[in-house]
């Protein structure tokens, strides 16, 4: 059995991280997403070469805490398991392998692409189909990883915790 205070650090090291990982993923597809849309491409390029570096090392961090936190949590509690309580964990691990390995690849790689054309002095022609199609898939993998661990909050919140 494990202490019940070792099992309360998990659990507000697992939500907290969760909230870090479901809200910064939905700021970046209701407002950044958005607004990078809606600025010159110097400004994006600038953006994107400053920002995205650290946006997605906070995403790599913050969802790989949820899930590592996440497991241990369930694994504190050897009896603990119902078809919501395994319904979220798999939905969970499959936006985890979303953001992994579509989503932070895709904006990593359009990082990359802002800093070549800054550096190269692109950002005044127009911009290329290789960002855009980086930007793209990076939007999209993680407006999925939005969908999924909305879908992953509704599982674990039925489930309820088993202590």
């Amino acid at each position: 059995m494990v202490a019940p205070i070792v099992i309360t650090i998990l659990a507000y090291l697992h939500i907290i991280s969760a909230m870090g990982w479901l809200g910064g993923a939905a700021l970046f597809v209701s407002v950044v997403g958005p607004g990078l849309r809606s600025l010159s491409l110097t400004a994006r390029l600038e953006f994107l070469s400053k920002i995205g570096p650290g946006a997605t090392r906070f995403f790599i961090g913050s969802s790989t805490a949820t899930i590592v936190f996440g497991l241990a949590l369930l694994f504190s509690f050897p009896g603990a398991s119902s078809a919501t309580l395994t319904t979220g964990l798999a939905v969970g691990l499959i936006a985890y392998l979303d953001a992994i390995l579509v989503a932070i690849p895709s904006l990593r790689k359009a990082d990359h692409l802002a800093k070549e054309m800054l550096a190269s002095g692109q950002a005044g022609g127009p911009p290329s189909p290789e960002l855009a199609k980086a930007l793209k898939r990076g939007g999209i993998g993680v407006a999925t990883v939005v969908v999924l661990l909305v879908i992953t909050l509704i599982s674990m919140v039925t489930a309820g915790f088993p202590f």
